[in-house]
């Protein structure tokens, strides 16, 4: 969840990938691969990074068909149907939960709709708006980061290394900043190795020559 904003899908939730055609990608991998691909267009090569997020928000699901523990949200073209809405905020007729993969939310839905408009329906999109959040989270948490190409810079420089020093700043960065749990507690901790565990599996469960493919 967006840290400041409302709750969303419960976080670091398992389920098992979609059924998919033989041969074919699941559809968790094609999430991961629209994350790659926008993201390196967007300057930022280490996108699994990015991808950790939206599995731990919903296991990279972007529509509510492939998720359909959560709430039916707005009515989206990418999805034939309904994107995926967060859960967490109360009965899914008040349509309060966060939308998408990176379950951006900015109260009721169409509050976040008017605030990061449609691209939040897609997975393109909403990685579109996922990439200048974690730039500002780290210009604002990181010593001397003062630009968006610093700061996307400095997440390429993040090794996905568990004990890694910069790898566990980060995780601890997206639990206060995507989270909202910024104490020294054991909470913030627990909440902040969710993201780091859900990083170390998107990077490892696809492959790194995955993440690498141009």
């Amino acid at each position: 969840m967006l840290a400041g904003v409302r709750g969303a899908i419960v976080g670091c939730v398992v389920l098992a990938a979609c059924a998919s055609e033989p041969g074919a990608p699941s559809r968790r991998e094609g999430h991961a691969a629209v994350v790659r691909d926008v993201a390196r267009e967007l300057g930022l090569g280490n996108a699994a990074l990015l991808a950790g997020i939206a599995d731990a928000e919903t296991h990279l699901a972007q529509c509510w068909s492939e998720a359909t523990y959560g709430c039916r949200g707005p009515v989206s073209s990418a999805c034939d149907g309904p994107v995926l809405a967060g859960s967490a905020d109360g009965p899914c007729a008040d349509m309060q939960g966060g939308l998408g993969m990176f379950q951006f939310d900015a109260g009721t839905w169409s509050d976040t709709l008017a605030t990061y408009g449609d691209g939040v329906l897609s997975d393109a999109g909403s990685t579109r708006l996922a990439v200048p959040f974690v730039a500002a989270a780290v210009m604002r948490d990181v010593p001397g980061i003062s630009d968006p190409a610093a700061a996307l810079a400095w997440l390429d420089r993040v090794p996905i290394v568990d004990g890694d020093a910069t790898f566990a700043q980060w995780s601890r960065i997206m639990a206060c900043r995507y989270n909202g749990c910024c104490a020294d507690t054991a909470l913030c901790a627990s909440r902040a190795a969710g993201y780091r565990d859900h990083t170390r599996a998107v990077y490892a469960g696809f492959g790194a020559a995955f993440w690498a493919a141009p």
